[in-house]
């Protein structure tokens, strides 16, 4: 994500051009950045423009790697000079981001997400982000786009590639091992990893150092090719080259010139390519990451004489954006996060999007021109450079600890809107327990949730009561924890003698079983199984309950099917109100302290429409009943917030969606029981 210092080849047997400065690689920077940025403002106009941060590794190291190899040539090469460099290159806006962050965040957000920018900060302090992340990245996580330190994962890839990279460059040029098998090993290794965690472990494929070091290594292997070409290398350039001008190109051409014209044209029409093709981001990095790696190779390997890399890439404006890449990556998207934060987690106006991108282009030209520059350049600070930055660091990373510790310094807010905060914080005991014993029904579940590393393999079993009736007629719940929170409501209120039997798991609507990858998927095995227990036993009723509603064509052969195994009814049930953000910070940003029982407007409209596509495709002899949830809880006043007289007890759900279990009671009671105790009497 950021640039390296400039060095000058010394070595005779290192080419050229390699180890001066190229503008041009500060134009295939600014490229990177420029879709990063779009993507993240302007998801529908840049859609793939994510992959920019794999050219960024390519870049990262390719640069690095040249710098170590060009000093150890020169026998100038030494651990502490090339950590104090790396400190004076990224901790200085680092620290002014983390900090900007930190005390916005004291001022305009609630104890939980507070909390969680302390912890994030703390692992941005300490360039483990990428970890944490990974570590939180479960079904149960909150939104991406809330997390207002998300995007340093990948500086700490980087980081930890730096911590790594330069003692393995260094013991294999003392110990006199062959560097192209070693880079090359490296590269393989890391991309079969990320390729098969890509399709087992997609949230590890993503944050792993391990399945995005072959990026790095790519940069870093065209470091050692181009620095130490072999002959073999020169021969086969010489000769595509010579192929390329005899096919493309007029006869008196140079074929050189040719080739390399050839090689950046090819690598940058595969990294713009990238930034629109890949659409199935649950499919990257995997073999798909190829597209922008390859790509800033071949832009990087044709160098900085071919015509796109001198005339284009080496612009003025181009070198500027790719100048001030580093901050203007970090300032940009704490500016978006904070901005959807204040709008309920939507996207905010696009003219307002527009304001914040520029906004974030001045901060990273301030923040390079009067801070970066003097610190990595200027004579004054050189020496009190270090201490400081290292301390600032260890400063932020305390904080956050301690900002984590303390539940987010609820003090810092109005008393009775900090207690009430309190309640409905995810870590509140109370909370907890409220879930936990009444609402999750974990034991029914095959989402790995009690997993040390989020993962989407599926657990070995769910407990044997899930699905073992203790009577004639029984009711079955699948779908997702949209099905799960039901069967506390329905437990309470369902005749004893109905046996009520649960099989869910986390995120996952009833969907079409793909049985190769039931041990690997905890989707398809909760599926599956559902399947083979409706089929050995059928159910009187089965309700189906998913937030993100069903495909109908599947859902139409789906109840066929089991009704053919002895299921009398089918119940799918749409969607209830499905708030953003969460609806005690709706109360409290909006309402407090007077909550209206019932909410115009705060739903997430992009979920609430697959309820209305799902009811706009229902035909009149479907073999399902449908049932609307959401009219149950909406009317003309809007939608119910909560039951009862204390809008902190009896509010609908402590998050988006979920049931407390008062409204689970409530719904059975009010809609759900009926209609099943009336289909078990007929």
């Amino acid at each position: 994500m950021h640039g390296t210092d400039r060095h000058s080849a010394v070595d005779g047997r290192i080419a050229t051009h390699v180890g001066d400065y190229r503008p041009d690689i500060d134009g295939l920077r600014a490229i990177a950045v420029m879709s990063v940025v779009i993507f993240h403002a302007f998801p529908q106009t840049l859609r793939s423009g994510f992959v920019g941060v794999d050219v960024f590794f390519v870049i990262s190291g390719y640069l690095i790697t040249t710098i170590i190899l060009t000093d150890l040539a020169a026998e100038r090469f030494s651990l502490a000079n090339f950590y104090t460099r790396r400190v004076r290159r990224i901790f200085p806006a680092l620290i002014v981001v983390l900090s900007c962050c930190l005390i916005a965040g004291a001022f305009l957000l609630w104890a939980d997400d507070f909390a969680r920018l302390g912890k994030h900060a703390a692992a941005g302090a300490g360039f483990i982000a990428n970890l944490a992340l990974w570590q939180e990245a479960s079904y149960f996580d909150v939104a991406s786009d809330s997390k207002i330190l998300l995007h340093l994962w990948s500086l700490g890839i980087e980081e930890q590639f730096y911590l790594v990279w330069p003692a393995l460059m260094l013991l294999a040029w003392r110990g006199r091992l062959n560097r192209f098998v070693l880079i090359a090993t490296v590269l393989a290794s890391s991309l079969t990893y990320g390729v098969k965690a890509t399709a087992t472990d997609p949230v590890a494929a993503f944050y792993s150092p391990a399945s995005r070091l072959w990026e790095l290594a790519a940069g870093a292997s065209l470091a050692n090719l181009t620095l130490f070409p072999p002959r073999a290398m020169a021969w086969t350039e010489r000769a595509i080259a010579t192929v390329l001008a005899a096919i493309f190109f007029e006869r008196d051409v140079d074929a050189d010139r040719a080739y390399r014209h050839v090689l950046s044209t090819l690598g940058m029409s595969l990294v713009l390519a990238s930034t629109v093709v890949v659409t199935r981001r649950h499919e990257f990095p995997g073999w798909w990451a190829l597209l922008p790696v390859t790509g800033a190779y071949l832009v990087i390997l044709a160098g900085p004489e071919a015509w796109l890399n001198r005339w284009v890439l080496s612009n003025k404006v181009m070198v500027w954006f790719g100048l001030i890449s580093y901050p203007l990556y970090l300032w940009h998207w704490p500016l978006l996060t904070f901005a959807r934060i204040h709008f309920g987690n939507i996207s905010p106006p696009p003219q307002l999007l527009a304001v914040l991108v520029a906004l974030s282009v001045v901060l990273a030209w301030l923040t390079y021109q009067f801070i970066e520059k003097p610190i990595r350049f200027g004579q004054r600070t050189r020496r009190v450079s270090i201490p400081a930055l290292m301390t600032a660091m260890v400063a932020i990373g305390v904080f956050g600890i301690v900002d984590v510790v303390s539940k987010g310094f609820p003090g810092r807010l109005e008393q009775d809107k900090a207690a009430y905060a309190d309640y409905f914080n995810v870590g509140s005991p109370r909370l907890q327990a409220e879930y936990i014993n009444f609402i999750s029904q974990n034991q029914c579940n095959f989402y790995p949730w009690d997993a040390t590393v989020p993962s989407i393999a599926p657990r070995s079993a769910i407990d044997l009561s899930c699905y073992t009736r203790h009577s004639e007629q029984s009711v079955m719940i699948i779908g997702d924890s949209n099905a799960s929170d039901l069967y506390y409501g329905l437990h309470e209120v369902l005749p004893k003698a109905i046996s009520l039997l649960l099989i869910w798991s986390s995120g996952c609507q009833v969907s079409e079983v793909i049985e190769r990858i039931i041990d690997t998927n905890h989707c398809h095995m909760a599926n599956y199984f559902a399947l083979q227990r409706i089929k050995a036993d059928p159910p009187t009723v089965l309700l189906l309950s998913s937030n993100n509603s069903f495909d109908i064509a599947y859902i139409r052969r789906f109840a066929k099917m089991v009704k053919s195994f002895g299921v009398k009814h089918v119940l799918v049930l749409g969607q209830r109100p499905h708030w953003k953000p969460f609806l005690y910070k709706v109360v409290l940003d909006n309402y407090w302290p007077s909550v209206p029982r019932y909410i115009q407007g705060h739903l997430d409209d992009d979920l609430m429409a697959f309820t209305k596509t799902f009811q706009s495709q229902l035909q009149p002899d479907e073999p399902f009943e449908f049932v609307d949830e959401l009219k149950q809880f909406c009317n003309a006043e809007g939608c119910l917030s909560y039951l009862g007289t204390d809008p902190k007890e009896g509010l609908i759900t402590a998050d988006t969606v979920h049931l407390r279990p008062l409204a689970s009671v409530w719904l059975a009671r009010q809609q759900l029981a009926p209609l099943i105790t009336e289909r078990l009497g007929e």
